[in-house]
């Protein structure tokens, strides 16, 4: 039975209120999580100087949006792929139509993070910087959403020249982007023209999503995007990307049709996507994570905050919770459970167990995200040799996809296990920095950051 209500969500304030509210009143995340306004003022100073360098270091003021690479240094915008060689589309003159390593290959999905955790903190904390900042991103993915010619196609990009990106895209950038957009409209940042802007364009999206058949394809139609998948494929992820875009864009445009695809696909099959797909059990036969795989997290995370069935929002609570409890647990080094190919390449197994060797890991040893992170020390990012690319993509990166589910499953005792890490994670960042010069980790520690604010920060029964 589609449950799907056209009510605005019941926010009472921070996302850290508001995910899961029932009848009986807010779930029990309300209870010991929770600290004072005392304890929280550190953090929040902290996310907010990060932010700043995260928008100074790597932000361009003509597009408004953060790149992949830092803009401040010695090389400038030449850290980017050229509107050049974008046009040609290359990197670093080598044929990469969607333009891995340019830079610019994660705007939309990197920005739309970012914006969906500022309105999380701005809501808990109310805090004017955090509502600036919203709003600047917003800019900027305004122009990402008008860039292309082709309306409902999320491009990478663009170039901080505001017309040059990469036409081949993802299921990443075109659900991050839509998750943002949505956010940002159940946002109280969000005037009555922001409101319509974001109904057009997620209406876009989702009308080209259907007349290709739910797959993704290059700009020009003429072909499946690198990672363009099928929505309809009877799989978690298919299922949770197909169900929470469409709840999504029903929810800003009120349109009829979008909430009768929801019933429909929802139904289908005897109702297998909930039935099966989304399941809490299903987790145990999700596929490989790897280091974008909280993308997925953050599409239920949505889907939980619009859907009105009780138990369908207990559902994906407890979906959530098993996607974070095995990213946690797991071992990174088992690649039943982490693809390996995202810190180690296509290396063979004596050389991978030979790069661990400096930061005291073996593939032979179970480690997880706790462990590999206590292995961490920034100063490797100043590394001229391969240490410099483990430390950023394993020690660094996996755990923050796992601290990222965690967050976003909003569990009292799985947060308060991730919150130091996430601290040190942010206290890390400050201090160097400077040091990173490209890569998803700066924008992640920001994302976390701005995520345990949310959580931390709204007293319980705000409204």
């Amino acid at each position: 039975m589609f449950s799907l209500d056209t009510r605005p969500p019941p926010y009472v304030g921070g996302y850290g209120l508001s995910v899961f509210r029932t009848a009986r009143g807010i779930s029990g995340l309300a209870v010991a999580l929770l600290t004072s306004a005392a304890d929280a003022a550190p953090l929040r100073d902290q996310v907010a100087e990060l932010c700043r360098d995260h928008l100074s270091g790597f932000g361009s003021t003509e597009t408004r949006v953060v790149y992949h690479h830092r803009l401040d240094g010695p090389r400038g915008l030449g850290a980017l792929s050229s509107p050049e060689e974008i046009k040609q589309r290359l990197v670093r003159g080598k044929p990469m139509p969607y333009g891995y390593g340019s830079g610019i290959q994660d705007v939309a999905l990197e920005n739309g993070h970012f914006l969906y955790a500022l309105c999380d903190a701005y809501e808990a904390t109310r805090d004017p910087f955090f509502a600036e900042t919203a709003r600047r991103i917003f800019a900027g993915l305004k122009l990402v959403a008008t860039v292309s010619p082709v309306p409902g196609f999320v491009p990478r990009g663009p170039h901080p020249d505001g017309k040059s990106y990469y036409p081949n895209s993802s299921r990443d950038q075109h659900c991050a982007f839509v998750e943002a957009m949505w956010r940002y409209s159940r946002s109280p940042l969000a005037t009555a023209e922001d409101k319509r802007f974001i109904a057009d364009k997620l209406d876009n999206v989702a009308r080209r999503m259907e007349s290709n058949g739910w797959k993704i394809m290059v700009e020009d139609g003429s072909a499946m995007a690198h990672v363009g998948f099928g929505w309809t494929q009877w799989t978690s992820i298919g299922s949770l990307t197909l169900l929470s875009v469409l709840a999504e864009t029903h929810d800003v445009t009120g349109d009829r049709h979008w909430r009768e695809l929801y019933e429909k696909f929802s139904a289908e099959k005897d109702g297998e996507r909930w039935r099966r797909w989304l399941r809490p059990g299903a987790v145990d036969n999700w596929p490989p994570f790897t280091l974008y795989s909280n993308q997925f997290a953050v599409g239920l995370n949505a889907l939980a905050r619009i859907e009105r069935d009780e138990a369908r929002r207990r559902q994906l609570k407890e979906m959530l919770l098993r996607l974070a409890e095995r990213a946690l647990r797991t071992d990174v080094f088992d690649v039943r459970a982490w693809r390996r190919l995202d810190w180690a390449g296509d290396g063979a197994e004596d050389e991978t167990e030979s790069s661990l060797k400096p930061f005291g890991l073996s593939l032979r040893r179970k480690a997880t995200v706790f462990n590999i992170y206590r292995a961490f020390n920034p100063e490797q990012w100043a590394a001229k040799d391969r240490t410099k690319s483990i430390s950023g993509k394993l020690l660094f990166g996996i755990p923050t996809v796992a601290f990222h589910k965690t967050l976003l499953s909003a569990d009292p005792s799985l947060v308060a296990e991730v919150a130091p890490c996430v601290r040190d994670m942010v206290a890390k960042m400050l201090s160097h920095g400077h040091f990173y010069t490209g890569g998803e980790n700066f924008n992640r520690a920001v994302v976390l950051g701005l995520h345990l604010i949310a959580l931390e920060g709204a007293p319980a029964g705000a409204k």
